[in-house]
């Protein structure tokens, strides 16, 4: 249980719920912390996890430390990058029709304006990681696919203005992991032409390949501040901040948290049932508030 934590009893208006369909990716972020060893059963078996995480809406959910009440559930489609995965599409429209929230996070290489055009009416919140607006320094990081193209910023700003054309109802919101490699720029214009509706600014975790490159927490809080005029919705996350407090599904359909270097895995949903699988998983709900 989380230590000094008593068993809570919390009513959410929104549970997000973040699925994380393929541990496949195009770019090659190194501080990546998909690396799940898992298969992925989405394509084959996406519809009955779906209808699964559906009965969580209005639900009382019974986790290993308290309980929730969620009026809503929204459910994140991400990976590795999940639009690199066939029947994104279908399970978006799936969700939707389920009265599921459908989300996702990508790196907006694959994300089409037919995509956006077709289907963007669906989507709740757009969610898009960006870590710099610098060419050399997004190489250096790995984000950018093997023949080292990159989403430019120019791209970034139609992907936007479609959504805001065509899906004006989604929320769009950008993450950014706060790592060695951007731990000095300042990110405040572009953002500012942008206009997310909400910035996540996230400590880099020094695990698998950034053991060594992550950033201290004076130095997070250095680059925070150097954003303060920022006029957009910052959200700060440091590595306390992300330890239980997300829920999230593995590739190979089971809820997990991470510990360590390592992750915790609940039973398989398709095996117990959504309900049984979250009882045996920690969930730190105030933190989880905090942030929305």
């Amino acid at each position: 249980m989380l230590e000094g934590k008593s068993k809570f009893t919390r009513k959410i208006t929104e549970l997000t719920i973040n699925w994380h369909i393929l541990e496949a990716c195009n770019y090659d972020c190194y501080f990546c912390y998909a690396k799940f060893g898992r298969r992925s059963i989405f394509s084959q078996y996406y519809e009955e996890i779906l209808r699964e995480v559906a009965k969580l809406n209005h639900s009382r959910i019974e986790f290993l430390n308290g309980s929730v009440t969620a009026e809503n559930i929204r459910i994140n489609f991400a990976g590795g990058e999940p639009f690199l995965e066939n029947k994104l599409e279908h399970a978006i429209e799936m969700a939707f029709e389920l009265g599921l929230n459908p989300s996702f996070i990508s790196n907006g290489s694959l994300v089409t304006d037919d995509f956006i055009r077709e289907l963007g009416s669906l989507i709740s919140v757009a969610g898009f990681s960006v870590d710099s607006f610098d060419a050399k320094r997004n190489n250096e990081i790995g984000r950018r696919d093997n023949k080292k193209e990159q989403v430019s910023f120019e791209r970034m700003m139609q992907i936007f203005g479609l959504f805001r054309e065509f899906a004006p109802q989604a929320q769009l919101k950008i993450n950014t992991v706060v790592c060695r490699e951007n731990i000095n720029e300042d990110l405040s214009a572009r953002l500012l032409e942008l206009r997310p509706d909400r910035w996540k600014a996230l400590q880099v975790i020094p695990i698998h390949g950034a053991e060594d490159r992550g950033v201290s927490g004076d130095e997070f809080a250095s680059f925070l501040n150097r954003h303060r005029g920022v006029s957009v919705d910052v959200v700060p996350e440091d590595n306390s901040d992300m330890s239980r407090s997300y829920l999230m599904i593995d590739p190979d359909g089971c809820f997990y948290q991470r510990d360590g270097s390592n992750y915790l895995r609940s039973d398989p949903i398709l095996e117990v049932g959504v309900f049984e699988a979250l009882r045996c998983v920690e969930f730190d709900a105030e933190t989880y508030a905090k942030r929305y």
